[in-house]
């Protein structure tokens, strides 16, 4: 049937060129239908995912607008579209939309005590994951594939279950029981252990019912012993267990017989008689006898030449007159005063001298001051001075007490003074800066004159002393239109420039005393008034 059609249009395009008259029109006329009758045809049409030819193909070639129809391959169905096939186009191409989509599986529900991971959806040939919580086991398949089934599409596997682990009965001990009865332990169950008399329970008294390989259920952690044990720590007072970060927490504890502790003595304390400072319990359940620590006492400071100012006392009750921590405040020949703490190891800090020959206080100065270069003052301190801002120390920078003297001497502050500006004007000595008192003098340039002192001196207040003089022209008297010629003869060498130049010159003195004219006689009028 299709190669009925295909000749019948061939005939058809070629029939009406007989009636063509002219010869060129003729000719491309009959190229355009021989291009058609070749370039219009389609190939064997391509083999699709979701759907399949109705009928099977005889033909290689297929004409332009030919159409074959396709059904939905198992596990696709049509959709709303009202192609369902394939149509060859005028360019050679076999033109569709998709008309079969995946079929859908239903929801395979929620998992007890578990969770469904989708992959991607419910469509078909996609994938779904089983997994149980912890503590539960998975019976049945880890997964689900959505695949054909009869005339649709279904889940390969079933919804899976979710069972909680158990454990098996805990273990039984020597010297105790737990309060575990004869139902299932299951994950999360627990049991307490408890030991017959004058036994102590060792290590964990609670065990739980938890999972080993996310499949196996095991009590963890061990079952605990029950012993013959010394119950709690002996009281030794002011001491620490060592490997115990309280006293409270290695009292809570029990240890078997044979155990050893090591405690260490409080700040301020020592072990008493130099005994060893370890504890062992014994077969009687009994620990080796102590006498633990007692307190370090500070010695009584050589109250020679010394006056004991203050006491502070640390608030410890006990044998000794000073104990660690308190502290003391003497004097020295009733001049300077001096502080002393009592430490841990029975001495004083710093260390209480003897007293010697002392020094006064360091040298105040000018613009100045000292500091201390230790923190407290002893018989060989040193000091350091420093100057103001703006001045400039001269001396030597450190003293030393010794032998009661302050040695070398005090240094001084002298005050800078900045370089004076002169205009017209030059100086002595000629720096950015100047020391106090330093002195310096003034000369001016030719034809200026010197208006003040020549010399001045830096002062301590950072000044020049007098004040800075200042350089200003001078000329003889009655020489000033003389002087003011030869300047111009500098400016102007052309001689009708510097007579015009007089002429104004001239007339500008002439306005003046026109000036001073009229001032006068106004001065005259208001006093006559």
């Amino acid at each position: 049937m299709i190669l009925h059609r295909k000749g019948a249009m061939a005939s058809w395009r070629f029939s009406r060129l007989w009636g063509v008259s002219d010869p060129a029109l003729f000719q491309v006329m009959l190229i355009a239908a021989l291009l058609a009758t070749v370039l219009g045809k389609c190939g064997t049409p391509p083999n699709l995912q979701f759907a399949s030819l109705i009928n099977q193909l005889n033909e290689t070639e297929f004409e332009t607008g030919t159409f074959l129809k396709y059904n939905c391959r198992p596990g696709y169905t049509r959709t709303s579209s009202r192609s369902y096939g394939l149509t060859c186009t005028s360019s050679g191409d076999w033109n569709y939309k998709v008309f079969c989509v995946k079929r859908r599986c239903g929801n395979p529900g929620e998992l007890l005590n578990g969770l469904v991971t989708v992959k991607t959806d419910y469509s078909y040939g996609s994938e779904i994951e089983f997994s149980c919580l912890k503590g539960y086991v998975l019976l049945g398949s880890a997964t689900s594939y959505c695949e054909i089934q009869d005339k649709g599409v279904g889940w390969s596997d079933p919804l899976p279950k979710c069972e909680i682990i158990k454990c098996e009965p805990p273990p039984d001990i020597s010297h105790g029981k737990h309060n575990g009865g004869e139902e299932n332990y299951a994950y999360g169950s627990s049991v307490t252990y408890h030991c017959d008399p004058d036994f102590s329970v060792l290590g964990q008294a609670s065990i739980s019912c938890s999972v080993e390989n996310e499949t196996i259920g095991v009590w963890s952690p061990s079952p605990p012993t029950c012993k013959n044990s010394c119950i709690g720590l002996p009281d030794i007072p002011h001491s620490t267990w060592e490997g115990y970060i309280s006293y409270m927490r290695a009292e809570e504890k029990v240890y078997e017989v044979g155990t050893t502790l090591r405690y260490s003595c409080q700040p301020g304390y020592k072990p008493a008689a130099n005994e060893p400072t370890t504890v062992t319990c014994q077969e009687d359940l009994m620990w080796t006898p102590s006498k633990g620590c007692e307190e370090v006492c500070c010695p009584i400071p050589d109250l020679k030449d010394i006056t004991i100012t203050h006491r502070r006392p640390s608030g410890f009750n006990n044998g000794c007159v000073y104990f660690f921590g308190d502290s003391v405040s003497y004097t020295c020949h009733g001049k300077r005063t001096f502080s002393a703490r009592c430490t841990g190891e029975g001495t004083w800090n710093p260390k209480t001298p003897a007293c010697e020959p002392s020094c006064d206080s360091p040298p105040v100065i000018a613009h100045g001051r000292y500091k201390l270069v230790s923190a407290y003052f002893s018989f060989k301190d040193d000091v350091v001075y420093e100057c103001d801002e703006g001045y400039t120390l001269v001396g030597a920078s450190k003293l030393t007490c010794s032998a009661a003297v302050w040695s070398p001497a005090v240094p001084q502050c002298k005050a800078l003074c900045w370089k004076p500006e002169i205009e017209h004007g030059m100086l002595s000595v000629d720096k950015d800066r100047y020391t106090e008192p330093e002195s310096v003098k003034v000369q001016c340039d030719p034809r200026y004159g010197l208006v003040g002192s020549e010399s001045i001196t830096c002062s301590e207040n950072r000044t020049w002393y007098p004040e800075v003089p200042k350089c200003e022209w001078v000329y003889p008297e009655g020489c000033e239109q003389v002087l003011v010629a030869r300047e111009l003869m500098q400016c102007l060498p052309n001689p009708e420039e510097v007579k015009l130049a007089l002429e104004v010159y001239k007339l500008s003195l002439e306005i003046e005393i026109l000036k001073l004219q009229r001032d006068k006689e106004k001065k005259t009028q208001e006093s006559s008034v």
